[in-house]
């Protein structure tokens, strides 16, 4: 007795594969979103001191996850070796909590928020003068915007969200030339009058030196998008 083999025509063969194929592509399209979920930020620390050797200011990478768990949102170091020591861990932390509270309201983050520097030492010098750039970092990140690449802020984070005065602007408005930046906020009544004036290092490099009162008001210039209005207090009875 004679055995035939018999091959599928390829025509079936083309039905299997893409039958394959869709199959695979409904698996991925239910996967839980959550667990591609991760938005990331940079932001800049404003220094009093620049050096030829340095490529842009120091920066904080930032790093959420998304997740439904830890709630409420904690903070933790990227790397197991912390790289701040000093002061700089009291402002990160400052900062961090009014992030967080000021968008209370109306957004309550959970997961895990990794932070990761791009240096690694004290950060005593510029600890405070770092809080409102780390605390704008923060909402921008949990809000889903963006920090405009030629902008960056010195200044401390006050009650109610003021942003308080810092040393040395002089020279933090000729590290931030030197740094490429074109737009440098400070404190208000931290710069000489007019309120808005241009420092010019060269043809090449030039810092505009605005003066900003409020976290609120910063956000604004630094993203290009409004933060609610803080909550009201309500007064005890």
């Amino acid at each position: 007795m004679r055995t035939h083999t018999t091959f599928p025509r390829s025509g079936t063969r083309s039905h299997v594969l893409t039958f394959g194929m869709v199959s695979l592509l409904g698996c991925l399209l239910v996967l839980p979103s959550t667990a591609l979920a991760n938005r990331t930020l940079v932001v800049p620390i404003s220094v009093a001191t620049y050096t030829d050797t340095q490529s842009g200011f120091p920066t904080f990478v930032m790093k959420w996850d998304e997740g439904r768990q830890p709630d409420p949102l904690a903070l933790k170091w990227g790397r197991s070796q912390v790289p701040v020591r000093g002061t700089g861990m009291t402002s990160i932390q400052h900062a961090f909590r009014f992030a967080v509270e000021r968008l209370g309201p109306t957004l309550h983050p959970t997961g895990t928020l990794s932070l990761y520097a791009t240096f690694s030492g004290p950060l005593s010098a510029e600890g405070s003068t770092a809080e409102a750039a780390l605390a704008i970092g923060f909402l921008a990140l949990l809000k889903g915007d963006h920090l405009k690449h030629d902008i960056t802020i010195a200044g401390t984070l006050e009650d109610g969200g003021r942003i308080g005065q810092v040393s040395q602007v002089a020279e933090h408005t000729t590290a931030a030339a030197r740094a490429g930046y074109h737009v440098l906020l400070v404190p208000r009544g931290q710069f000489y009058a007019p309120r808005v004036n241009r420092v010019s290092l060269s043809l090449e490099s030039q810092v505009l030196v605005r003066e900003v009162d409020t976290i609120e008001e910063a956000y604004e210039i630094m993203t290009g998008r409004k933060l609610s209005a803080p909550p009201s207090k309500t007064p005890a009875s």
